[in-house]
């Protein structure tokens, strides 16, 4: 790598070992949520469905019979009992991007009513929160249930539970480079990205300090809360769930729209086991 490029090139060498590159999660959009929801919906009528989702017609009928398989109108809410704490798993189906403002926004909101510490993970169908043992989630929802769907203070609650500074100092960098605050260097001899990189939060340092209203530090933090947080989408959907049934359900196990989230939870974690390893033992436990 150079100049924040990657080169590569062919080898000779015989391995069995194949690098993969997964890049970014191309996160799922607000016209597929709404016909995945509708898909569900159909299912649970009863009407014909695509070969597709016959495939899938097992790991349905098994989240049905452990939990809950919502339809269109219905918001599902599945709470689990383990022996790393309280687990809450909640199923908008808005796509990954939105989850995440979704599962922070929460997490500062329940942690408003009793402090602990949570952890957030989040995939394409819905967001878990970790909680310490027998944390109380079914009855702070129950009694405040319109806060948690609330579209007022949401910016502010978003800048409380999230570090806005953080990343608005990252998207601040290449706006940096291309208002051209930041001298790349001359084509012979062009700066390293690690420079570059120190020369940006060098200014963003002195703005933030000296002149926290620039327009580039606006423009820095409207884009993490637009593109990177999908706040106009957030706000549509907390308005759209607003209607919605909820449906609460506490299971003795994860269901199959749970496991992903738990997966995806361990897959953080440094561990000497594979993750498939991981997959299979605890499969192993959920079925005994």
């Amino acid at each position: 790598m150079k100049d924040m490029v990657l080169y590569v090139k062919n080898t000779r060498k015989k391995s069995t070992t194949v690098p993969v590159w997964t890049g970014g999660n191309l996160a799922i959009s607000d016209c597929l949520s709404h016909h995945l929801r509708q898909q569900i919906t159909q299912i649970k009528s009863g009407e014909s469905v695509s070969p597709e989702i016959e495939c899938v017609m097992p790991i349905l009928a098994a989240q049905d019979r452990i939990s809950h398989l919502p339809e269109a109108q219905e918001l599902l809410i599945e709470t689990w009992k383990s022996r790393e704490g309280q687990h809450l798993y909640v199923f908008p189906f808005e796509g990954r991007f939105v989850h995440e403002g979704l599962g922070f926004l929460w997490t500062y909101r329940f942690a408003q009513y009793k402090k602990a510490t949570f952890t957030v993970s989040v995939n394409d169908y819905g967001f878990e929160i970790l909680a310490p043992k027998d944390y109380p989630f079914e009855s702070i929802f129950q009694e405040n249930s319109h806060h948690f769907f609330d579209l007022n203070n949401t910016i502010e609650d978003m800048r409380a539970s999230l570090n806005i500074s953080e990343l608005t100092q990252r998207r601040f960098r290449s706006i940096a480079q291309v208002s051209n605050l930041v001298f790349q260097g001359y084509p012979s001899s062009r700066k390293t990205g690690s420079q570059l990189q120190v020369s940006a939060s060098l200014i963003y340092e002195v703005f933030s300090k000296y002149e926290a209203d620039n327009l580039l530090l606006l423009q820095a933090e409207q884009e993490v809360l637009e593109q990177q947080l999908e706040l106009e989408r957030l706000g549509a959907a907390l308005e759209r769930l607003q209607n919605f049934d909820v449906v609460w359900q506490t299971t003795k196990r994860p269901s199959p729209l749970a496991f992903p989230l738990l997966i995806e939870r361990l897959s953080a974690r440094l561990s000497n086991e594979s993750l498939l390893e991981r997959i299979k033992r605890l499969k192993q436990q959920l079925n005994k």
